[in-house]
């Protein structure tokens, strides 16, 4: 338990470190954007790239069922958003559809996961965020924008077909998928040029969390807020009670999924929602505190599951 708290509070405290450097000024204003793109481009493919290379899940079928877990779990929350706002403004339809699914898995959870579990449970996490990432870097902000607007042009499918195959870790998914589930692997030696990369990720990823995080959290936010933070929480703990209790995985598959469903809010959820018209500031604000409390809710979790 000791070496769990340990470990978790190494995360913590790298956060606690960001966050000063920001608030004082010795990182540069855009130094969450410049980490955001060091995580997206290297790190976080460089880790998905090693840990795809043990092959470790029992078969492409239940890698592909894991991805479809991910979207479908997306497709539910985008669901719920429309009922609880079914007779409310535009803007407050933005945020719910865009706040309640998008779960931010590889610059938060696989870190944890990277660090806490074996090479099976970073797979898992991989292809459950392979359905995840279809919903967060675009199909729901195409779907949503759609929604809530008149535009009578519809779907920009080009664009978000873009999107996707302009996503590093998503395509860095696709890749890794494709060449497990044939039976290849990476040379030694490739995997050995790769490792110091992978290593650094859950660095990065927590540097970046820490410059990201604003604790500003007004008056006017805390009825949208509450409500949304409530709603995901109660289906955080439905999925991690499907995926432990119900899924016909191994331990350390289950374990991993149920550290994915704390994961907190995407970190582009907010531009988004700004983008089809709702209250970014809320937004950023709903972010933030899923953020504090994923590191407080997963720390206890991994105690509770005996992981160190």
């Amino acid at each position: 338990m000791v070496g769990v708290l340990l470990n978790a509070f190494a995360f913590i405290l790298i956060i606690i470190i960001g966050r000063i450097l920001d608030a004082f000024h010795v990182l540069p204003a855009n130094a969450s954007a410049t980490l955001k793109k060091i995580l997206i481009n290297i790190t976080l493919p460089a880790a998905i790239i090693i840990n795809f290379n043990k092959n470790t899940l029992s078969s492409g079928v239940t890698m592909l069922a894991l991805a479809l877990l991910g979207l479908g779990a997306n497709i539910i929350m985008i669901a719920v958003g429309m009922i609880a706002t079914r007779k409310r403004t535009s803007a407050d339809k933005a945020l719910y559809m865009l706040c309640l699914p998008s779960m931010n898995i590889g610059a938060f959870s696989i870190p944890f996961i990277q660090s806490f579990l074996p090479a099976a449970g970073i797979v898992t996490a991989c292809m459950f965020d392979v359905g995840n990432s279809i919903a967060c870097t675009g199909g729901t902000y195409a779907f949503t924008s759609q929604y809530v607007t008149s535009d009578e042009n519809g779907i920009d499918f080009r664009a978000f077909i873009k999107k996707l195959v302009t996503s590093t870790p998503l395509m860095t998914y696709i890749i890794m998928f494709t060449i497990v589930s044939l039976g290849f692997h990476l040379p030694h030696e490739v995997i050995t040029l790769i490792n110091p990369m992978a290593a650094a990720n859950p660095f990065i990823a927590m540097m970046m969390i820490g410059t990201m995080i604003r604790i500003d959290f007004k008056r006017e936010y805390m009825t949208d807020l509450l409500a949304v933070i409530g709603l995901r929480h109660i289906f955080s703990i439905a999925l991690a009670a499907l995926c432990y209790f119900v899924l016909p995985l191994d331990l350390i598959a289950r374990q991993a999924l149920v550290i994915i469903s704390f994961a907190p809010l995407s970190i582009i959820a907010p531009a988004y929602t700004g983008l089809c018209g709702g209250d970014e500031g809320k937004a950023s604000a709903i972010n933030s505190l899923t953020i504090i409390l994923s590191v407080i809710e997963i720390t206890a979790l991994l105690v509770a599951m005996g992981l160190n």
